[in-house]
């Protein structure tokens, strides 16, 4: 008696599936990879994405095409404290995978001192950027790193006052405001208060104390908490590095 066995579709169907082709999810995942790839070294490549769902496939794509090279990759966002998740980690690449509308992945490659790849506007060969950018110090000797600028405002200008200190100087300035930017390696300072006309100042290092009254700073677009104590600002020539790919 001739007997048969009916083998089950899905064991005849278990085929190796072929890698999904990066350029079918996105584009620039392909040159962005082998960028990430050129500069991992022995480190860990910061994947910087935003929250919809475009955004986060891909870095889930990326991810996976790193990790069939060899090099590990975490994912980050522009929420307060995402960062965090790099810390102990040797970053040695930043992608971009927010966009241009954000800081946020400039300011993280700025404080690790590692490249920001983002996708090439065009078809054509785009070369590196070099920026400068401003780095922020409290007393803790905690580093941060703003790209566009940082405003201090208080919230009660009769009460309050700044000390700024600079090149062996001190000028303190009652209900104090100031606004800092880097131009031509240098930190340019818009300095201003009651009673107290608006000043310009140049120099390389900044401190700048609080008193008497509640502060607020900005860093970029990005309100931080209140600003109690002393900052100091320092203005860090050519201390980002932008490669289009």
């Amino acid at each position: 008696m001739k007997t048969t066995t009916d083998v089950p579709s899905f064991a005849r169907s278990r085929r190796p599936s072929r890698p999904e082709d990066p350029a079918r999810i996105w584009a620039p995942l392909a040159s962005l990879t082998e960028a990430a790839v050129a500069v991992a070294g022995s480190g860990t490549v910061a994947i910087t994405r935003g929250f919809d769902r475009n955004s986060r496939q891909r870095a889930k794509a990326l991810r996976e095409l790193l990790g069939q090279r060899g090099v590990a990759a975490i994912e980050v966002t522009p929420a307060p404290g995402s960062d965090r998740l790099l810390a102990d980690t040797e970053i040695t690449a930043v992608v971009n995978l927010v966009g241009a509308g954000s800081w946020q992945p400039y300011r993280v490659a700025a404080e690790l001192g590692a490249p920001v790849l983002t996708p090439k506007p065009g078809d054509g060969p785009a070369e590196d950027v070099k920026r400068d950018v401003i780095a922020l110090a409290g007393d803790s000797g905690q580093r941060d790193v703003a790209i566009s600028h940082v405003a201090i405002r208080s919230e009660d200008p009769a009460a309050s006052r700044l000390t700024l200190s600079y090149d062996g100087e001190q000028l303190e300035v009652p209900g104090g405001w100031l606004t800092v930017e880097v131009r031509s390696g240098d930190l340019l300072i818009q300095v201003g208060g009651v009673h107290f006309a608006e000043q310009t100042l140049t120099t390389g290092q900044l401190r700048v104390a609080a008193f008497d009254a509640p502060h607020r700073l900005v860093r970029d677009e990005l309100p931080i908490a209140d600003f109690e104590g002393a900052v100091t600002f320092t203005a860090e020539p050519a201390g980002l590095l932008i490669r289009p790919v």
